[in-house]
């Protein structure tokens, strides 16, 4: 038995580079040097930037970025380092500070002494998108991928690209604080693909009329299941992302004009209450304020701890949603 394997991917090679000059590859319109779409948002904290200029202020050594370099396009796509290459591009450019100092505010010195330094730069060329993503996903730096990220890096993959559909309808409700009308999700949640998570599921859920027990795995299943191109059919998935779409719609008009979900509610209650209003056929129905009241009316009685109710529905949570489907057809239907 070899302990390398038989594909291995392509050899790379490590350079050294002046800041100013991975700078200029990441400015202007048509930058040499991205991002490629799998890859995090950049969304480190102020404390994270000043962290890191620090290092260069004590002239530590800077571990640079891996790129994968298309040698048709010319492009280079950043596969490791972006937040901090992205930092140092932040900072040359004066969108940021250190030590309450921008960049230009520098006698000019220090600005030469810091385009000047070098960080390591590791190329590959024209790995497959498919290598690219394998590497991404093997070097966080020990963390554990979130099921979102992965679907998110999964860029080919026809649930993947239903869900960015959704998105692009949907993400400012997403977002938006529960007294606003909207489900709340934090800029963290977002950051690691929770809402990636949130949107596969539901397209699970109204494809199969099943509540989803494991939201995250049921997610990546239901991702992986897309990869074959004939299960579920296109028409299948068409339909069910249609559908996620106008129960999305329905809900958001719901959580516009239901007090009780203005107050906040926990992610797995959003889900159960979609689950409800999907399986019971009223996302079909116009919204009007009976509908309103009957939901408020609902959600006061089996959110609150002094109900009875409280405690027959947490009894059944995990192992018998369909129980608690029961109670809320019940209570809603008094």
């Amino acid at each position: 038995m070899s302990f390398f394997v038989d594909e291995p991917h392509p050899n790379s090679e490590t350079t050294k580079m002046s800041l100013s000059e991975i700078f200029n590859r990441m400015s202007g319109d048509d930058p040499e040097l991205r991002v490629p779409d799998y890859q995090r948002e950049y969304v480190w904290s102020k404390k994270q930037q000043e962290g890191y200029l620090e290092s260069l202020s004590k002239n530590m050594p800077l571990f640079g970025p891996v790129v994968n370099i298309d040698t048709r396009t010319g492009i280079q796509w950043i596969m490791d380092g972006q937040n901090r290459i992205e930092t140092i591009r932040r900072f040359l450019n004066n969108e940021i500070k250190y030590k309450g100092l921008s960049f230009d505010e520098l006698p000019d010195n220090e600005k030469r002494r810091i385009k000047n330094m070098k960080m390591s730069y590791t190329e590959t060329r024209d790995w497959s998108r498919e290598q690219c993503q394998d590497f991404f996903m093997r070097i966080q730096g020990g963390e554990k991928l979130k099921d979102g990220e992965l679907i998110h890096a999964r860029t080919d993959n026809e649930l993947t690209k239903s869900i960015q559909h959704i998105l692009t309808y949907f993400e400012d409700f997403l977002k938006k604080k529960a007294i606003n009308g909207g489900l709340g999700f934090t800029p963290k949640y977002m950051y690691r693909y929770g809402h990636y998570e949130i949107i596969g599921t539901l397209i699970h859920m109204v494809r199969t009329n099943e509540y989803p027990l494991r939201p995250g795995k049921t997610a990546l299943k239901e991702c992986v299941l897309w990869d074959d191109e004939n299960t579920p059919t296109r028409s299948q998935r068409e339909i069910a992302t249609a559908e996620t779409k106008e129960l999305l719609h329905k809900y958001s008009q719901i959580t516009n004009n239901v007090a009780r979900l203005k107050q906040g509610v926990k992610k797995e209650e959003h889900l159960r209450l979609m689950y409800f209003i999907f399986k019971s056929g009223i996302w079909k129905e116009e919204m009007n304020e009976t509908i309103y009241n009957r939901i408020d009316s609902l959600l006061n009685r089996v959110l609150n701890k002094d109900n009875p109710l409280f405690g027959e529905i947490k009894a059944l949570s995990g192992y018998n949603e369909e129980g608690i489907y029961d109670k809320y057809v019940e209570v809603y239907n008094m």
